[in-house]
C-alpha cells in the first residue's frame, strides 16, 4: 500500500504531497507533486499533523487543512479503486499522477478515459519515430523506413487481434497471449509471426518499460524470446474426442461451463468459423433450405475478416446444441472461456503429449485447447473425411489451399492421394467402363 505525506517544499511556501510505494528494485517509486495550496509562513507548518497551525498569521489555515484532509481521502480512494480493479498489477507513478490531477472529478471516470491502451501507446511511438523525436539508442540515428513500416504492421495486427479476440492489458501480456497470437496469426498467408512478435517485444522492452516505466507482471522477455522462435504446437480434437467432450458430465459445474463447451463443439461440428464471427451469430443466421429434396437448417452469415458469405448446413449434433440453449450458445470472455476449455479437456482425459516435429518441445493436449482450436478441429476433420479443399475454404474463410494446409499441418503433396481417391480420377482412369456404366 502506498504511503502519503504532506510537507512544505524547502525554500518555498508551496504544499507538496509525497507518495512512496516501496523500494525501486521491488517495483516501487517516490512521487512528489504540488497540491496547488500554499502556506503564508513555512514556520507555521505542523510536520507531525501534516497541516497548518491555526494562527492569525494563517487566515486560510482551516480551509487549507480541510482541503488536505479531503485530498488525502481522494488519493487513497483512487489508489484503492485501481488496486481493486487491476488486481495483481502494481500501482504506477502515472496512475497516482492521474489521481492527483483528477481530485476535483471522479477518479474512476478519469481512470477509464486514461486507462492503458497498447495501440494508443504504439500510435504515439510511431508518430515519435516518424518525426525523429525518438531515435535508435545505438547509434543515435533515425529509424529506417522499413523499421517504421514494421511497427505500422504490428499496430494493424494488434488492432485486428483486439477486435477479434480480447483487449491487451498490463496484466495479460504474457506467454498465454503469445500463444493466442501465434494461433490466431496462423490464419494469415506469409504470416511472418516471429518478426511481428520480435517487434512487439522490442516495443514493450524499449518504449513501454524502458521509456514509460510501465509494469507488466506476467511478461518475461527471456521466456518470450525462447517461445517466439520455437515451433508452435498445433492440435485439434478428433470426432471421438469431440463426442466425449460434448457428453462429459459437468452437471455440477456453472452454466458458463456448459456454454463454453457447447459453443466449442457447435463450431467444430459446423464450419470452424473465426471466434469473432461466432460471437456475432444470432438466431437470425439460422435459415431453412431445401437440400437434395430435404428441408434442412442452414447457417448463413458474412465473415467479418473477408466480407465473404458463408452458407453451410447445420449437422444434427449442432442442432441439438441449438435446441438445448434455445439458440446459438455464447461465450462471454475469450480468455476465461479458454481457461475453462483447458479444464474441460483435462477432465475429458486429453492428457497425451503433443510434440514438435523435432521433438524438442512438448505440451499436454488439454493445455493447447482454445476456442480457436475448434476451427482447426473442423478443418482437419473435414479434410480427413474427404471434403474438398474449396468447400472447406468456403466455410472456414481461408484464402488459399496453402494457408489451409499449413493451418491443419498437412502438405500439398497429400493432394496426390486425394486426387487418386476422388470419383473424378476413378471415372477417368477407367473411362471406357465408366461411360458404359453411365449409359446404363
Amino acid at each position: 500500500m502506498a504511503s502519503l505525506r504532506y510537507s512544505i517544499k524547502s525554500g518555498t511556501n508551496k504544499i507538496y504531497l509525497l507518495v512512496s510505494t516501496g523500494r525501486k528494485e521491488n517495483g516501487g517509486f517516490i512521487l512528489r507533486k504540488s497540491i496547488n495550496q500554499v502556506i503564508e509562513n513555512p514556520k507555521n507548518w505542523n510536520s507531525k499533523k501534516q497541516e497548518i497551525k491555526i494562527s492569525p498569521q494563517e487566515p486560510n489555515a482551516q480551509k487549507v487543512n480541510t482541503y488536505i484532509s479531503e485530498h488525502r481521502t481522494q488519493v487513497l480512494k483512487g489508489i484503492q479503486e485501481i488496486e481493486k480493479k487491476e488486481e495483481g498489477v502494481l500501482i504506477q507513478k502515472n496512475d497516482v499522477l492521474e489521481i492527483i490531477d483528477s481530485i476535483n472529478g471522479s477518479v474512476s471516470k478519469v481512470r477509464e478515459i486514461k486507462k492503458f491502451s497498447f495501440t494508443s501507446h504504439l500510435e504515439d511511438f510511431i508518430i515519435a519515430i516518424k518525426s525523429g523525436k525518438i531515435k535508435k539508442k545505438s547509434p543515435k540515428m533515425p529509424y529506417e523506413k522499413n523499421t517504421i513500416k514494421s511497427y505500422v504492421t504490428l499496430l494493424g495486427k494488434i488492432k485486428q487481434f483486439e477486435s477479434e479476440l480480447y483487449q491487451l492489458t498490463q496484466s495479460n501480456i504474457s506467454l498465454q497471449f503469445q500463444e493466442d497470437f501465434i494461433e490466431w496469426h496462423s490464419d494469415f498467408e506469409n504470416s511472418y509471426t516471429d518478426k511481428i512478435l520480435d517487434k512487439f517485444c522490442s516495443f514493450v522492452d524499449n518504449y513501454l518499460i524502458g521509456r514509460l516505466l510501465l509494469k507488466f507482471p506476467k511478461y518475461n522477455p527471456k521466456m518470450w524470446s525462447n517461445q517466439t522462435h520455437s515451433e508452435s504446437l498445433k492440435t485439434y480434437l478428433t470426432f471421438p474426442e469431440l463426442h466425449k467432450l460434448l457428453n462429459l458430465d459437468i452437471s455440477s459445474k456453472p452454466q458458463e461451463w456448459h456454454n463454453v463447451r457447447d459453443t466449442y463443439c457447435f463450431n467444430a461440428f459446423t464450419c470452424g468459423m473465426r471466434v469473432n464471427d461466432l460471437k456475432k451469430l444470432t438466431n437470425d443466421n439460422i435459415h431453412t433450405r431445401l437440400i437434395r429434396g430435404e428441408q434442412r437448417k442452414v447457417l448463413i452469415f458474412t465473415q467479418n475478416k473477408t466480407n465473404e458469405p458463408v452458407k453451410t448446413p447445420i449437422p444434427e449434433p449442432a442442432l441439438k446444441i441449438i435446441d438445448k440453449h434455445n439458440g446459438i450458445p455464447k461465450i462471454e470472455s475469450e480468455q476465461k472461456s479458454n481457461e475453462i476449455l483447458k479444464k474441460l479437456s483435462k477432465m475429458a482425459g486429453f492428457t497425451e503429449y503433443i510434440y514438435s516435429k523435432d521433438s524438442k518441445k512438448k505440451q499436454r493436449k488439454y493445455e493447447l485447447i482454445t476456442n480457436h482450436s475448434a476451427r482447426r478441429s473442423y478443418c482437419t476433420n473435414a479434410w480427413e473425411m474427404g471434403m474438398d479443399l474449396l468447400t472447406i475454404m468456403a466455410n472456414s474463410g481461408h484464402k488459399t489451399p496453402d494457408i489451409l494446409l499449413n493451418y491443419i499441418d498437412r502438405k500439398l503433396e497429400k493432394m496426390v492421394e486425394k486426387t487418386y481417391d476422388s470419383k473424378y480420377f476413378k471415372f477417368v482412369d477407367n473411362l471406357d467402363e465408366s461411360l458404359k456404366m453411365q449409359a446404363v
